[in-house]
Parts: structure tokens; C-alpha cells; sequence
């Protein structure tokens, strides 16, 4: 075996390693949810169910089922959890766009230092940004009122990373592209939103699914923010969860799958603009 095959199969299997590794937790919480209860604490492991049941999904929906009921209001965490992210990605979108194209076509005093601040914002964990926030939310009185602070927490912990994508994808684009728009008469709002945005596409995906998955499970700003329990988003009904019914881990396991299943569909059906869009944010500077 000569060496450049040598190489390819130890990429292979080193692939096939990690990617093993994060799939294994993934499924094993998949077939926990629909394991016989009798399976789940079974010694040795049970690696495949041998039948399935779906009462742990009834229950954490408030269905009929064949076992005690669980009160958990998963319909009402996933629906805040969805505006929460709709939002946040939208109100991302929306400052993230006008504020690359500006950073990749301006040339103004300040800019350099801007984007290395933004770079070292989008290494600021949540965590270092919840008591700042707070207090300013405080001040400015919309700490209850509705999503309206968690919203701006989220879109200010995803907006350093979405300008940063968008600003290097706008730079792949010649800028004479434009110049001859403008010749014809175009302005400049007008060949931004009918040319350059549809010619990176892919990089306004992987923003929008970044933003919207960084709002679907983020855990601090909600759990600090919201204090309105029938206003709380799926990352505080599953640390609930946790706390109330640590016995019924298929229950746990199916509502967790539910949780997991947005991250999921937006990554297989988009995959290819989100790489894309990735690539594309870190090649050129």
C-alpha cells in the first residue's frame, strides 16, 4: 500500500472515529425514547430495542398513555422556543447585512479595530454577558416584558459571528459587479438586495441557521431573563424536566429528541449552503 493511500484510509478512519463519537450519544437518546422501560436500565446494554413504544412521546405532549401522566407543556416550550429563534434570526438578518456589506465595501476610520473587536465578541460565552445585559435590561424596563430581552441577548450573542461570515462572503464578490449595476442606472440599495444578496446566498443560510439554532438552545439569557414560567423556551423545560421526573429517562430521551429535531432537519436539508456558506466566510479576510 503506497503512501497516499496509506493517508486516505487513516483520514477515513479517523472521519469515521469522530463522527461515531458524536453520533453514538445521539442515538442512544433516539432509542432510549422508544425503548421498553424494562430495556432501559437493562444490564448489559440493549443496543437495539427489541419493539417499540411511544407513550413517552404522549406523555411529555399530555396524550393519553398507558402509564402515569407527566405534566410538562411541551407544545408551550417548543412554540416560545420557536419565536424566540424566529425572531433572533430574523432581527440577526436584518443588523447583520447592511453592517458587512458596509465593513467589506467602506473604507473609513475604525474599521480594523471594529472587526478585531467583533472577533474577539464572538469568543465572549454567554455566561460573561448575562449580568451586564440584566443590569442594562433593568434600566431600560424590559426585563418582563415578554421575549423582548432574551431576543436582543440572543441576537447580540449571535450578530458578532453572523457580520464577521457575512462581511468575507460579500468580499468574494468583484466589485465591479456592482459598478456596472450602477452604470445602468441601479442605486446602490437596489444592487445590494437584487444582485450581491442572491449571490451569497449560502452565506446568509449559514447565518440564518446559526442564529436561529444559537436562540433554540441557549440555556443562560433564558433562565435569567424569563420569569414568566408559561413564557420559557425548550433549554429551560428540559433542565425541568431533569429536575422533576429523573426516573422516567424515556420520557426525558423523547423530549429531548423533539428538541433535537430543528437542529437536525435544518442540517440535512440545508447541509450543502450551510458549508457553503462557512467556506466561503473563511477564505478570504
Amino acid at each position: 500500500m503506497n503512501r497516499n493511500k496509506r493517508e486516505t484510509l487513516f483520514r477515513f478512519t479517523l472521519g469515521l472515529i469522530i463522527t461515531l463519537i458524536y453520533l453514538i450519544p445521539l442515538y442512544w437518546m433516539v432509542t432510549t425514547s422508544v425503548k421498553p422501560v424494562s430495556e432501559i436500565f437493562h444490564k448489559p446494554p440493549v443496543l437495539f430495542p427489541s419493539s417499540f413504544q411511544i407513550d413517552s412521546y404522549k406523555q411529555i405532549f399530555g396524550l393519553p398513555s398507558s402509564r402515569a401522566e407527566i405534566y410538562i407543556n411541551a407544545l408551550s416550550y417548543l412554540k416560545n422556543s420557536l419565536i424566540i429563534a424566529s425572531i433572533t434570526m430574523l432581527l440577526t438578518m436584518i443588523m447583520a447585512v447592511p453592517a458587512a456589506y458596509a465593513l467589506s465595501r467602506f473604507r473609513f476610520s475604525g474599521r480594523t479595530p471594529f472587526v478585531l473587536f467583533l472577533l474577539v465578541a464572538q469568543m465572549l460565552p454567554s455566561v460573561l454577558m448575562v449580568i451586564p445585559l440584566f443590569v442594562l435590561f433593568r434600566q431600560w424596563g424590559i426585563i418582563n416584558l415578554g421575549f423582548t430581552s432574551v431576543i436582543l441577548a440572543d441576537t447580540a450573542l449571535a450578530l458578532p459571528f453572523a457580520i464577521i461570515v457575512l462581511r468575507t462572503s460579500f468580499l468574494q464578490i468583484p466589485v465591479e459587479i456592482e459598478e456596472a449595476a450602477w452604470i445602468d442606472g441601479g442605486s446602490r440599495l437596489q444592487v445590494l438586495t437584487s444582485i450581491i444578496l442572491p449571490l451569497v446566498r449560502s452565506g446568509i443560510v449559514a447565518v440564518g441557521v446559526f442564529s436561529f439554532l444559537i436562540a433554540w438552545g441557549e440555556f443562560v439569557f433564558a433562565l435569567s431573563f424569563l420569569q414568566n414560567v408559561a413564557m420559557q423556551p425548550v433549554s429551560i423545560g428540559v433542565f425541568q424536566f431533569v429536575g422533576m421526573y429523573k426516573s422516567n429517562f424515556d420520557s426525558m430521551m423523547a423530549f429531548s429528541t423533539i428538541v433535537a429535531i430543528p437542529a437536525v432537519v435544518a442540517f440535512l436539508f440545508l447541509q450543502r449552503q450551510f458549508i457553503s456558506g462557512m467556506t466561503a466566510g473563511s477564505v478570504k479576510q
